[in-house]
């Protein structure tokens, strides 16, 4: 019978905080993250997030009356 081994995952920091997420977007997400096998919903609402603050772009508003 093999060993049960516990690897040592890196550590992330992480707060928990409250947000309202829309409930159609949430069952999209929770679609995408079954559908691919992927980590868990945190993970995935992370990445997105990290991934759009790095492809921000500000766009300037004009006042055209």
């Amino acid at each position: 019978m093999p060993d049960f081994v516990i690897k040592a995952r890196k550590k992330k920091e992480y707060e928990q905080f409250t947000c309202r997420i829309e409930t159609d977007l949430l069952d999209k997400i929770r679609t995408i993250v079954a559908e691919n096998n992927l980590p868990s919903v945190n993970e995935f609402i992370n990445e997105c997030l990290k991934f759009s603050i790095d492809h921000l772009s500000i766009m300037e508003e004009t006042d055209q009356d």
